[in-house]
């Protein structure tokens, strides 16, 4: 998910489906964020929160900004919120508990200041000071062989590896903005009772399809 500081009340999901190259999509109909965050429909869902604009956006977004980036340099979607949110803080947030995969971004006044992204199966990469909410966490690691560990307080004979806390980092960032921790009983209301519009891109028609299918 985008979580975008919202100090103006911005309301135009039209512009955001642009910014996000999403310009096909149409409104499908209003659902709840328990069952937009991970939609597998390859929808954009929009909803507020807290002063915040939420969007779910089905790691259509997110792996760009996330799984691709390779230094602190902007995606073109990135430019394109921030033409739209210059001084708010932007956070882009992703896990996956298959291979453990978290990642996430930072951006504050159009410049993104932190990119962290680590799984099961990838090392850790990590550009930009690390922020509070991260040392908080990182606090309690220790190294060994230029890699993080976590004692596990259930048991002292053993440790988490940094992928392992997927849900601490990436909830943990979340909840900077969001002001809840979504895996725990406070995200009720954001769950359950705020709306969020779901927007899909239009089904190509028969003619269309061969058309493009050719065109290739």
């Amino acid at each position: 998910m985008v979580i975008i500081e919202n100090p103006d009340k911005f309301e135009d999901d039209i512009a955001l489906l642009k910014a996000f190259g999403k310009t096909n999509f149409q409104f499908q109909k209003k659902t709840t964020f328990e069952e937009c965050i991970y939609p597998k429909d390859k929808s954009i869902n929009i909803g507020n929160y807290n002063g915040n604009i939420i969007i779910s956006d089905d790691y259509q977004i997110t792996t760009k900004s996330l799984e691709k980036a390779t230094n602190l340099n902007l995606t073109i979607e990135e430019e394109n919120l921030c033409e739209l949110f210059p001084k708010s803080e932007i956070i882009t947030v992703a896990c996956h508990s298959v291979v453990n995969y978290h990642g996430y971004s930072i951006i504050k006044n159009g410049k993104k200041i932190r990119l962290k992204v680590i799984s099961s199966d990838t090392p850790l990469v990590e550009f930009g000071q690390r922020i509070s909410e991260e040392e908080k966490i990182y606090s309690k690691s220790y190294q060994r062989d230029g890699a993080n560990f976590w004692k596990d307080e259930t048991d002292p004979e053993d440790e988490f590896t940094e992928n392992q806390l997927m849900e601490d980092f990436a909830f943990g960032i979340a909840n900077r903005r969001l002001g809840v921790f979504i895996d725990q009983a406070e995200s009720f209301e954001l769950m359950e009772k705020v709306t969020f519009k779901k927007y899909l891109g239009k089904k190509l028609s028969f003619i269309k399809r061969i058309s493009k299918i050719l065109s290739n």
